[in-house]
């Protein structure tokens, strides 16, 4: 996390938790921060779930269905360890739930633009903070945060969907790979 995070979320919708529920804001009360690596490699998501939460670590949840779990499955396909990247968020504090009336579940919150404003400093210091060969960017809303800092033709910067988004298995260790070794002739 930055060191000067209560700047970056003066005046943040989100400053206060006072989005979430009461359970959710007695689970942690600070921002998560980029998990750093010695690694060549930035992997930039949406924002923590539920279990990143908790956790305090980006893409910390282990479900099969979940970001974390198919990207834990894609790194044993292609032979890479979680350690081989550093990973962060575009918004560094959890969105809460939204339950999806009839589906009998719920989906994380999209964080508000202004969210993603204010978190947009740290991002941008996390995309700084080391001299990353590739930076891949998984689903939309990631796409969009990272394009407003000024990178959507910067040649390092790869767009994919989000793992829990449409993108498959295939395409998922593609992506990796992509990211490890360039475009395949």
């Amino acid at each position: 996390m930055p060191t000067g995070f209560s700047i970056h979320c003066s005046g943040c919708p989100y400053e206060n938790a006072e989005h979430l529920s009461k359970s959710e804001r007695q689970v942690r009360a600070v921002p998560l921060s980029m998990e750093v690596h010695s690694a060549s490699v930035l992997l930039i998501f949406q924002a923590p779930g539920e279990e990143e939460w908790r956790t305090g670590k980006p893409i910390s949840n282990t479900k099969s269905l979940s970001a974390g779990g198919r990207l834990a499955r894609a790194f044993k396909v292609i032979g890479k360890a979680r350690a081989d990247y550093s990973i962060t968020n575009t918004v560094q504090c959890f969105p809460g739930k939204r339950e999806q009336p009839g589906v009998g579940r719920s989906r994380d919150k999209l964080p508000p633009a202004l969210v993603r404003q204010h978190c947009g400093q740290w991002l941008l210091d996390d995309i700084r903070s080391r001299p990353f060969s590739r930076i891949v960017v998984f689903g939309s809303f990631a796409r969009k945060a990272v394009k407003a800092l000024g990178y959507g033709s910067d040649e390092r910067f790869i767009f994919v969907k989000h793992p829990t988004g449409g993108l498959s298995n295939a395409e998922l260790c593609r992506s990796i790979v992509y990211v490890e070794t360039g475009p395949k002739e």
